[in-house]
């Protein structure tokens, strides 16, 4: 006597590209993952993030979670049960990949020698000082593509604690002074 599989293929597959697709567009959304480009791989070794002065390679990192729904969802189709099996799938994932990008921030910060102890320091200052260690993009405009990103507790201490006078003219120097930077580099000659 044959087996019956219960198991579709095609539905699987239609499933998890369904799946895909909306915890691509849940990660457009995301304050953080909504601002970094997705590029596709084909290989399963190792980055290299950093080369000098310390190599720091990281390799694909595969994720799992644990979410359920029940088969009398299915059965059912109950969309808001299915709808929340999703959002608890994405939202797990998400989390996963955030933590992720900031444990790979984080080594190649060290490595290119760009932390800053913030440790008894004003947050403000702090904050220029990390301004200072880091390359930072201009448009056309002049406008910097800079973001600061922290735990929601030193973010609020930041937004209740506005910069000084002083901190906020340094920032600005400091600012200009990457302007300047930016644009002498990115300067081509000129053919006549």
């Amino acid at each position: 006597m044959s087996k019956i599989s219960l198991t579709l293929t095609e539905y699987d597959s239609a499933m998890t590209r369904l799946v895909r697709e909306i915890k691509a567009g849940l990660e457009k959304t995301d304050p953080i993952l909504g601002e970094i480009q997705r590029v596709p791989i084909a290989h399963d070794g190792t980055t290299r993030q950093v080369s000098s002065p310390k190599i720091v390679e990281t390799s694909v990192k595969d994720f799992s979670t644990v979410v359920t729904i029940h088969r009398k969802s299915f059965l059912e189709t109950d969309v808001e049960k299915f709808v929340e099996f999703v959002w608890n799938l994405s939202d797990s994932l998400i989390s996963e990949t955030t933590k992720y990008l900031f444990e790979t921030v984080s080594l190649t910060t060290e490595a290119v020698g760009n932390v800053v102890n913030a440790e008894g320091k004003d947050l403000w200052d702090a904050q220029i000082e990390m301004l200072e260690k880091t390359y930072v993009r201009f448009d056309d405009n002049g406008n910097h593509n800079a973001k600061f990103y922290g735990p929601p507790d030193k973010l609020k201490k930041l937004s209740a604690n506005p910069p000084s006078a002083e901190q906020q003219q340094r920032w600005n120097q400091v600012l200009s002074a990457k302007r300047e930077e930016y644009y002498a580099k990115k300067r081509t000659r000129r053919l006549s």
